[in-house]
């Protein structure tokens, strides 16, 4: 009778093949189970922040005086890359280098020499979406939809960001665009 395989990393056995960082697919994502939150109907059926004035997805307006009712909100909006990668603004999202995805956050990896491990984070709160740097080495900038100029993201507070906002990091760019 023989003895069984000595298995990988055992004393005796194959060597461990070198673990490689997990990326999750570059493409969108489905939207995860979340809970409610109030929102407003847009005549088109659109769910919306009960503060809005008009519809963040179709810009018809809200009537005032429409229920406010609990619905999932679907994505706020979605980060596109200069390279055409699309990523669904549902949840947290960690971009880098290398970002670890054991947070429960997603995780969108992005080369390039100047992007750190952990570069910034898209924050999903309620119906608001923000961006916090992560202490990466060359910073993290935004420029507002309409104007000109960047503004360094701070490490310590989250920036609120709206659809067509503009993120520079290392020599990458990303925009904020509407949901599909």
């Amino acid at each position: 009778m023989s003895d069984p395989a000595p298995r990988p990393g055992a004393p005796g056995g194959p060597s461990e093949p070198a673990s490689r960082p997990r990326s999750r697919p570059l493409a969108l994502r489905p939207v995860p189970a979340l809970h409610g939150i109030p929102a407003k109907r847009c005549p088109d059926g659109h769910p919306n922040d009960p503060e809005a004035t008009e519809c963040r997805l179709c810009e018809r307006p809200i009537d005032v005086a429409a229920s406010v009712v609990d619905l999932r909100p679907g994505p706020l909006g979605r980060l596109l890359l200069e390279d055409g990668t699309a990523t669904a603004l549902v949840a947290d999202l960690a971009v880098g280098r290398c970002p670890p995805d054991d947070s429960g956050n997603e995780t969108l990896v992005v080369a390039g020499r100047q992007i750190s491990r952990v570069h910034f984070a898209v924050e999903v709160r309620g119906w608001r979406l923000g961006i916090r740097d992560r202490g990466s080495t060359n910073g993290t900038f935004i420029t507002r939809r309409g104007e000109r100029g960047r503004r360094r993201v701070p490490e310590d507070r989250s920036v609120p960001m709206a659809i067509g906002d503009a993120i520079h990091f290392g020599a990458r760019q990303a925009l904020i665009v509407r949901p599909e």
